[in-house]
């Protein structure tokens, strides 16, 4: 199978000339889940991954339980704020709620800081059977599933998965090292039976559909820090919900938070840099993209 990189040419592609007649209802509706008591930050650093608006969505709602509004409205701009149902910390499935919620997005995504909890693995299978827009399930709303297989299966929506190592090998049941070893054959393989998009993450992301398989091959050491895969998932959202196909959000994804953690480490260092301070040169790397893509 031949393995494709992207790089600014190809990723260029996927920014075309805005038409001047245009309004934030063209450019898609981005929907956030995430978040519990214990992990406070994460849908928050999505929405700026996703800047969401810096990838050209037109529209970033972030789904919290509703007893973290309070922590988020101050840090919330041009997002808007959408409280959940909770039950002891963490997100309580309301379908009334999932529904208003989802109605009109283009794309979803799930799992950043959600917690692994078995109301957790209700509110992802109802979103995997309910949603009518690309799904992208990130860390723990992988976690709630990665006992039953049946769940992607029974899916009603196109699906991207974002596994580190240790989430793969919680979803395949093969050893770390093994899927290290191996991870071509493994992202390809899942993705395949499962008719999915893997990222598999790791120092050289492997992005595949079965079909099509890619390794990115942009990003620094410094990423290896707790919010990159928050990050990663908000930026994917964001193409997504412009109705780009997953493969090619996926691939051009990890393109661009690499591209923006190496921008940001020339301000930094490979032991300061942050999640954050990535997001805030996604802009600056999308330019350039532009610019070289001519």
């Amino acid at each position: 199978m031949n393995i494709l990189c992207f790089n600014d040419q190809t990723v260029a592609e996927l920014f075309p000339k805005r038409d001047a007649n245009s309004h934030k209802g063209d450019f898609g509706t981005l929907v956030i889940i995430g978040g519990c008591e214990k992990y406070a930050g994460a849908p928050y650093l999505a929405a700026l991954g996703a800047s969401a608006l810096r990838l050209g969505c037109g529209i970033v709602k972030i789904a919290v339980p509703e007893f973290l509004l309070p922590a988020l409205q101050p840090r919330i701009t041009e997002c808007t704020l959408f409280p959940l149902s909770s039950n002891d910390g963490f997100i309580k499935i309301n379908q009334n709620e999932f529904g208003e919620l989802t109605q009109k997005a283009t794309a979803v995504i799930c799992g950043m800081g959600i917690g692994n909890v078995p109301q957790t693995t209700e509110a992802v299978k109802y979103l995997l059977t309910h949603c009518n827009c690309p799904l992208l399930l990130d860390a723990d709303a992988l976690n709630a599933i990665s006992d039953d297989e049946n769940a992607f299966f029974e899916r009603k929506c196109d699906l991207t998965i974002t596994p580190h190592m240790g989430e793969m090998s919680s979803l395949t049941k093969l050893n770390i090292d093994y899927i290290k070893q191996n991870k071509i054959q493994v992202a390809q393989d899942f993705a395949k039976k499962h008719g999915i998009t893997v990222l598999l993450k790791d120092s050289q992301s492997v992005i595949t559909d079965g079909n099509r398989t890619a390794i990115n091959k942009t990003g620094i050491p410094a990423m290896a820090k707790g919010g990159s895969g928050d990050l990663l998932a908000g930026i994917i959202g964001g193409l997504l919900a412009r109705k780009i196909k997953p493969f090619d959000a996926a691939a051009a994804g990890a393109y661009i938070a690499g591209k923006s953690a190496e921008e940001a480490l020339k301000f930094s260092n490979e032991y300061s840099l942050l999640p954050s301070d990535s997001a805030q040169y996604i802009s600056h790397v999308i330019t350039q993209i532009i610019k070289n893509g001519k």
